[in-house]
């Protein structure tokens, strides 16, 4: 946002160095990027005494000038027709920029040396003139800076405003927020309209068909203009900001819109079918031809100001050629509307245009302005074009402004800021940028205003103040400090530890996306009843591939198995901590719940010379699960081979649970499972709840000191039915909770000619140990013999010899 110095004193009387002010309004939240003298590129520009004026020698027009500075002589070729021997003019030395950007060089013009220019008012932006070359009083000195001699002084502030203050992309909002920084008064422009006879409703009508994005449209109608340049001061002030003046018309709403914010548009109201406007959304496909020359293309979402019959513009972005003032244009309908900033912005991006009213109406403006703009810019076209202004405003409002009024407190804002301003201090600072305030003490109501879209709650006004009174003006403390801290989130905690567990156990982390494709309930063989199916559907998802939020984390870890086998990966350990998200009947929020799942594919090792490492299997797997749960305090699961998802292999493959509460499961996934997404080889997987996890739990671990005396072990090798369960065996050992059985293992397991068909015989070893002494080999054995009884009495068993 570029503003000048001296439009600013149009508005606020100023008495301050522009770079001070400049620092100020970087405290005040605006910040400035840089300010410049605007009339710099006139310290290359000197009065020049035409000594010699010659004919060009190949053209008619031109005229070969030698021009003295009283130091130097400088061969001008001049086109000027005023242009003549004695006179005192404008010379631009060689490297001088002028304001629209020409730099002037030394050149040859067809075969003559030009080595700077005589330059006119209108090149130089320091008068209307562009008939000629400027005319100088004869009591001046050449080589005197031309700057000098028309004391010309400005400065461009250059401001970064952050897209939630819309009402200072505008010269009047900036002088709005100067004015309540320093305490000075702000002085709105005058506006005198003789409104002719005719009425506006009776030359044109404006019909609003989407509200929605519309809700207002202000037009003034604007008979008999004369299109001409624009007056001096108005190029001069366009010029300031970075703009280049058009015609009277074109120059007055953009002015009005560099002055107060307000985008406007002039239509050629004869060129109107049907003398009338209509705000209504595009067709899709429909084409329209903006006023840049470009055909777009036009989405059912857009838009569009049409008259009787046609598009006539892009409402918000751009005009169409198709109604652009021209110069026979003789009635002006000029538009002032507030249009829906959400509309606006997919208009601008989808087409890939931005405009100074885009990213203003983008951004939101005052919707209460628009019959204050329109009726500026009728006022200037007035007095400017010679225009009359028909009677009356043409106001469609479909969806009146409704005034937002904040509770404010000063105590609270006191203890906020850690200030001591006093409250009625606090009023008249917020009153100052148009905050007006109503009630007493602490029952305080403050209307904001409706150009101010930033401020909705109690807080955003806190700002204000210490924007106004001043950053500087707030203490320095040292924030307060507690000396004890929280306790750590305990789900956050055994995540953590999970994770470095499996790492420790040789497994890789990998962090996949939360959204997986639309088909992977096929892909998994899962049933229509499956709870896995009851999936969040993304609304915006950012591919075919991530339709939908993840139920499992099963086809995140095939996918990327599948990826490092197709790089000829195919030993691989990892396993990802994640959410899963589960659709609640007549819920819009999903049911949320973490899970960790692990994969393991290829062989358990790296091979070498002295380890011939096999492929793993389901107890490599089990064996990660058990020593998870045990370092993480969960004693006794439990693997039962039913209840398992369908994408498991049924045959190898197990539930774990802990007392009856099911944690999750683990095995091989089916081949047809394997094959879907794309696998050679089919891994083992596992799947735990970590809210069940937590849940099973054993509670806080104690400290049991190293043993003192040693253990004594005996051996147990058992026959029994292939088909029992070893871990039932143990199970039933641990509870007997026998004195001095300190522990117990399966340490082989055998099945072969020496014994029965469809018989296997395991083996245990039993540990005994007293904390307070030396066992004798009576003392164990008597214990020993004690479990084995029980062993023979509660299972179909017969011991090995």
């Amino acid at each position: 946002m570029l503003v000048t110095y001296n439009w600013l004193m149009d508005y606020v009387d100023l008495d301050i160095d522009p770079h001070e002010l400049a620092d100020k309004l970087t405290m005040l939240g605006l910040e400035v990027e840089e300010v410049h003298d605007r009339y710099e590129y006139l310290d290359n520009v000197i009065v020049g005494r035409v000594a010699e004026v010659q004919n060009h020698p190949r053209s008619e027009k031109l005229k070969v000038c030698q021009v003295e500075t009283g130091q130097s002589t400088y061969q001008v070729v001049c086109g000027a027709p005023n242009v003549a021997k004695g006179m005192l003019s404008a010379l631009a030395l060689a490297g001088t920029v002028l304001p629209g950007g020409d730099v002037v060089q030394e050149v040859e013009l067809r075969g003559v040396r030009s080595s700077a220019n005589l330059c006119s008012e209108a090149e130089l932006v320091v008068g209307p003139d562009a008939s000629g070359v400027i005319t100088f009083p004869e009591n001046l000195n050449p080589g005197t800076k031309l700057r000098d001699v028309l004391k010309l002084t400005d400065w461009i502030f250059e401001i970064d405003i952050t897209p939630n203050r819309p009402d200072c992309l505008c010269v009047l909002g900036v002088a709005r927020e100067i004015a309540g920084m320093l305490s000075l008064p702000l002085k709105y422009p005058e506006i005198k309209i003789e409104e002719a006879p005719e009425r506006a409703e009776d030359l044109t009508s404006i019909q609003i068909l989407d509200p929605e994005r519309c809700p207002r449209y202000v037009g003034r109608v604007i008979n008999g203009v004369k299109i001409g340049p624009s007056p001096f001061w108005m190029v001069e002030r366009l010029a300031g900001v970075g703009l280049r003046s058009i015609n009277n018309i074109v120059d007055i709403t953009n002015f009005v819109l560099m002055e107060t914010g307000q985008p406007l548009h002039a239509f050629d109201l004869d060129r109107l079918d049907e003398r009338r406007i209509v705000v209504k959304t595009a067709e899709e496909g429909d084409r329209f031809t903006t006023l840049d020359g470009e055909e777009r293309i036009m989405g059912p979402e857009m838009l569009m100001i049409c008259d009787g019959k046609k598009p006539v513009g892009l409402a918000g972005v751009m005009g169409g050629l198709n109604s652009e003032i021209i110069a026979t244009t003789s009635d002006v309908l000029l538009e002032s509307a507030y249009f829906n900033p959400v509309s606006i912005r997919r208009t601008s991006k989808t087409l890939d245009l931005s405009t100074d009213a885009s990213f203003r109406f983008e951004r939101g403006i005052d919707p209460q302005g628009c019959d204050y703009a329109a009726s500026r810019a009728a006022a200037l076209m007035a007095e400017l074009a010679e225009g009359r202004v028909a009677a009356g405003v043409i106001d469609e409002n479909p969806r009146p402004y409704k005034k937002l009024y904040i509770p404010f407190s000063p105590s609270r804002c006191n203890s906020f800021l850690g200030t001591k301003v006093e409250p009625q201090q606090m009023l008249d600072t917020l009153g100052s940028i148009g905050l007006a305030a109503s009630g007493t003490g602490d029952n305080i109501k403050i209307e904001a205003p409706s150009f101010r879209v930033d401020l909705t709650r109690e807080v955003d006004l806190y700002e204000e103040v210490a924007r106004l009174v001043g950053y500087d003006e707030i203490p320095v403390t040292l924030p307060s400090h507690r000396g004890e801290t929280e306790q750590p989130d305990p789900s956050r905690r055994l995540r953590a530890e999970i994770g470095e567990i499996l790492e420790g156990l040789g497994l890789s982390e990998a962090i996949s996306y939360s959204f997986i494709s639309n088909d992977f309930c096929d892909k998994l063989d899962l049933p229509e009843n499956d709870n896995h199916r009851k999936c969040v559907r993304i609304l915006n998802p950012l591919s075919e591939e991530q339709m939908l939020l993840r139920t499992t984390l099963v086809p995140g870890l095939l996918d990327v198995l599948s990826r490092n086998q197709s790089f000829q990966v195919m030993d691989l350990g990892m396993f990802e901590i994640g959410k899963l998200f589960y659709a609640v009947d007549g819920q819009e929020l999903p049911e949320e719940k973490w899970a960790v799942g692990g994969l393991m594919a290829g062989a358990r090792a790296d091979q070498s010379w002295n380890n011939k490492a096999g492929l793993v299997d389901f107890y490599d797997l089990k064996g990660v699960v058990e020593e998870l749960l045990e370092n993480v305090n969960v004693t006794a699961p439990v693997f039962i081979p039913e209840g398992m998802p369908v994408y498991y292999d049924q045959a190898v493959a197990a539930q774990v649970s802990v007392e009856g509460r099911i944690l999750g499961n683990l095995g091989r996934i089916t081949t047809q499972v394997a094959n879907a997404f794309d696998l050679k080889d089919v891994p083992y997987i596992f799947e735990l709840d970590l809210d069940s996890i937590s849940a099973a739990q054993a509670g806080v671990r104690t400290f049991s000191p190293l043993p003192r005396f040693p253990a004594i072990s005996r051996d147990l090798a058992l026959v029994l039915d292939r088909k029992a369960e070893a871990g039932k065996i143990l199970d039933f050992i641990k509870g007997l909770e026998e004195e001095f059985l300190s522990e117990v293992s399966l340490f082989d397991a055998y099945e072969g000619r020496q014994l029965k068909k469809n018989f296997k015989s395991l083996a245990f070893r039993f540990l005994y140990r007293s904390p307070e002494r030396t066992l004798t080999d009576e003392e164990v054995n008597a214990v020993h013999q004690r479990v084995v009884d029980k062993i023979m009495a509660n299972f179909a068993v017969e011991i090995r010899t």
